[in-house]
């Protein structure tokens, strides 16, 4: 009896060994740049002012490949190009909004295409309809921004006139737009909702068409795009396909310390994914505190699950852009893939010539892990 008893668990153990290897990992194939090198499945992006912490502008050349800077900062990007960065440093514009300076004799913010000193005042009277208006007619503002119409032509005319007005005045070699919103959450929140676009599909049509416009008139390139409040990934793929690129300002982890659950994350690095199949360059961008090490190296390990030789990484706050964080794990020597990201130990796991990365997006735990 004692025999038969072994026996039936010994047949039992090699059926459960044989069922587990028969089930097929699941694998997520990650499309590699043919032209990557080994630097660039690690590549780093810095916006949108020079530093405010005293990190010099060589330490930027040298430890960063992406760059966005702002009208007014064009000495800064020209040091850039000398210290060797060759890559396009792109300007730094607002899409729907621009500035009330509060004076009609007051120099505006380069950040906008209003950026000349008594163009606010000009629109205002001038072209009432290009502002985007609440139910009482106000026109919406948020702090010294004020929103504008997108489904408006003749504002999209404007912007893209002042926007090729300052590539082509100042030098600029591309475009990155800020706030490209997918929905009304933003009006949500600030109490005001605009008139002419009741609910976010109408919105979210007059957003597409001027992407669609952009797309079709501009002359400098290439034009990136930060898309926010999205909470479609169809909708998001549909506005990249409208430009050469795009930011994910909260890439593996929320705003306010909060990790996504395991099913969102999952989400969002597919739609990574999908993005490098329609061959467009990623800035991914992880919020953080600087001396939460632990969410620093998740967020840098879910980026390098999907790195395909054209995304780019920055773990940072949002109130400290001016600030130049660098981690160790930054610079560790992994090499190039060998597979795409694969479900491992109840987290997902990826291969690389000299390491492997592997994160449990339900633990919120992760390793970066160099061979010696």
């Amino acid at each position: 009896m004692f025999i038969k008893k072994i026996f039936l668990l010994a047949l039992l153990g090699s059926i459960l060994l044989a069922c587990q290897q028969s089930i097929p990992r699941k694998e997520i194939d990650v499309p590699i740049d043919p032209h990557a090198s080994e630097e660039d499945f690690i590549q780093l992006a810095w916006f949108y002012k020079p530093p405010e912490d005293g990190t010099s502008l060589a330490v930027l050349a040298q430890k960063f490949d992406t760059f966005i800077l702002t009208h007014y900062d064009e000495d800064e990007r020209d040091e850039l190009r000398q210290l060797g960065v060759d890559n396009p440093v792109l300007e730094y514009l607002l899409f729907v909004q621009i500035q009330d300076p509060g004076s009609c004799n007051k120099t505006p913010y380069g950040n906008q295409v209003a950026y000349k000193v008594g163009d606010f005042c000009s629109l205002s009277i001038e072209h009432p309809d290009w502002f985007l208006r609440d139910e009482n007619g106000e026109m919406i503002r948020k702090g010294k921004n004020v929103y504008m119409d997108p489904g408006n032509s003749g504002y999209r005319e404007f912007w893209l006139e002042r926007a090729e007005e300052l590539q082509n005045l100042y030098g600029w070699e591309g475009l990155f737009i800020d706030n490209v919103e997918a929905s009304l959450n933003k009006f949500k929140r600030i109490g005001k909702l605009p008139a002419k676009y009741p609910d976010d599909e109408s919105y979210q049509i007059a957003m597409e068409g001027f992407l669609a416009y952009i797309d079709e008139n501009i002359q400098y390139r290439p034009v990136y795009a930060n898309i926010v409040e999205c909470e479609d990934n169809s909708l998001w793929l549909g506005y990249l396909s409208f430009l050469d690129g795009a930011m994910i300002e909260d890439f593996a982890v929320g705003y306010n310390e909060r990790y996504y659950l395991p099913v969102d994350w999952e989400k969002q690095l597919l739609m990574v994914v999908e993005a490098q199949k329609m061959k467009k360059p990623l800035i991914l961008i992880s919020q953080g505190q600087k001396n939460d090490l632990d969410r620093e190296k998740f967020s840098f390990a879910s980026y390098l699950l999907v790195s395909g030789g054209n995304l780019s990484f920055r773990y940072a706050d949002s109130d400290f852009y001016g600030d130049a964080w660098f981690y160790e794990n930054y610079f560790f020597p992994l090499g190039v893939p060998t597979s795409g990201y694969y479900e491992f130990e109840g987290g997902w796991r990826r291969d690389f010539t000299k390491g492997y990365v592997y994160v449990n997006p339900v633990l919120h735990e992760s390793e970066i892990e160099v061979w010696q």
